[in-house]
């Protein structure tokens, strides 16, 4: 290819004619190229040019044969407007396909879409002011083994959060199926501050078991990190701030771990785990995990959940409660840090639970309650079992308010 020093209206049926016979590397320093839709049958190193992609509907560059490589350059849209039916620049449905090292800005859908390959890798690049989401990766024909995203800047802070619906970050298997064995690490989120709806996460994961999620860094948004029907997940060593919602959600996932991540600023919960039978949320362990200014509950475990275990936690509750049970039980509560704000903050709050609670070792301070039951229904919570735990500075060990045949067993223990 020659070097032209300014660019063509179309490039489009040249690239296509160098792809259909093998691999291409760009000449440095080309004026941009100007397409329409490219099908790469072989890799494209892009060699530090701008791709230009003249569509406002579906992608621009199909990724469909296995083993193919994107690389090193700019591909730039011609609009961010949000169009979840606009123009997207990848469509990544290859196996062991790659993108790495790519800067991809201005789309109105995504920035990256596809899900039916196996082990996608996308790697070092930067998805930035993308409409509707910087990428969306969903098993829509059969399920896929999960690939790895590492060391990415998924960019959306820039939108009117009033605009804003969907996540930076969608893996998914589709309806009754699934794509597991995820490697997401490195990746730093930035979304809007309070978005308009609470689909608007840094990074959803649902339906995507067996997976690793590591040293992300998450800013804004309506939830940080997002589980969702995903089953033996681990989710550590990230950090996640300014979240609308909570910083890291488990929903419906089991046998999960959370461990060492760092939660703050939150106008919502640090953590939440929610389960809706038939589903649950049982057997997750939360280990080490720091948890500080959270407007609502600092963890909040509701309804049909159940087995969970946290260790070494260091869990502050600014306003509300440290640790809040609606409706969950048999939580185990091993050295863990509990720090409260005087009245009208509480340790451990039982809402309409059976109770099987135990805490063990760590220590409470500051609180107005160290533990408080309510109950509303006919419920009874019982088995609770505060032992060997330091307590400095609290103003009331324990309270209650029962109503509607809500009532207390008499196992409980507070030492």
């Amino acid at each position: 290819i020659l070097i032209a020093a300014k660019s063509r209206a179309d490039d489009t049926a040249d690239l296509q004619s160098l792809l259909n016979k093998g691999n291409v590397t760009l000449p440095a320093g080309h004026a941009p190229y100007n397409i329409t839709r490219i099908n790469l049958f072989h890799s494209l190193n892009l060699n530090g040019n701008t791709i230009i992609c003249n569509v406002k509907q579906y992608a621009s560059i199909l990724m469909h044969t296995k083993g193919i490589r994107l690389s090193n350059g700019e591909i730039v849209g011609i609009s961010d407007q949000i169009d979840p039916s606009g123009s997207s620049a990848v469509e990544l449905n290859g196996d062991n396909d790659t993108v790495d090292h790519v800067y991809i800005h201005r789309f109105m859908a995504y920035a990256i879409i596809g899900g039916d390959g196996n082990y996608p890798i996308v790697t070092n690049n930067k998805l930035v002011d993308i409409g509707y989401s910087c990428m969306f990766i969903v098993s829509n024909k059969y399920s896929i083994h999960g690939g790895l995203v590492a060391n990415n800047l998924f960019d959306r802070a820039m939108l009117d959060p009033q605009t804003v619906t969907e996540c930076a970050l969608m893996l998914r298997g589709g309806v009754n199926l699934s794509s597991s064995g995820w490697s997401v690490h490195d990746n730093v989120f930035k979304m809007p501050l309070s978005p308009k709806d609470i689909t608007s996460e840094c990074f959803e994961h649902r339906r995507a078991p067996n997976s690793v999620i590591y040293n992300n860094t998450c800013i804004g948004g309506s939830i940080g990190i997002s589980i969702v029907n995903a089953d033996h997940v681990q989710t550590y060593q990230n950090k996640c701030s300014q979240q609308h919602e909570e910083g890291i959600e488990y929903a419906n996932s089991s046998f999960g771990l959370i461990k060492d991540n760092v939660i703050t600023d939150q106008l919502g919960h640090g953590i939440l785990l929610d389960g809706f039978a038939p589903l649950a949320c049982q057997h997750d362990t939360l280990v080490n995990n720091t948890i500080a200014r959270c407007n609502d509950h600092a963890v909040e475990l509701f309804k049909d959940v159940f087995n969970i275990l946290f260790s070494r936690c260091n869990i502050s509750a600014q306003h509300k409660t440290a640790i809040y049970l609606q409706g969950a039980h048999d939580i185990q509560i091993n050295d863990c840090k509990l720090s409260g704000n005087g009245y009208g903050t509480n340790a451990v709050f039982l809402d309409n639970s059976i109770g099987n609670v135990r805490v063990k070792g760590g220590s409470i301070t500051g609180f107005h309650h160290k533990l408080y039951i309510y109950g509303s229904k006919s419920v009874t919570a019982d088995n609770v079992h505060f032992d060997s735990v330091k307590s400095a500075n609290n103003i009331v060990d324990a309270d209650k308010y029962l109503s509607n045949g809500a009532a207390i067993g008499s196992n409980i223990q507070l030492k």
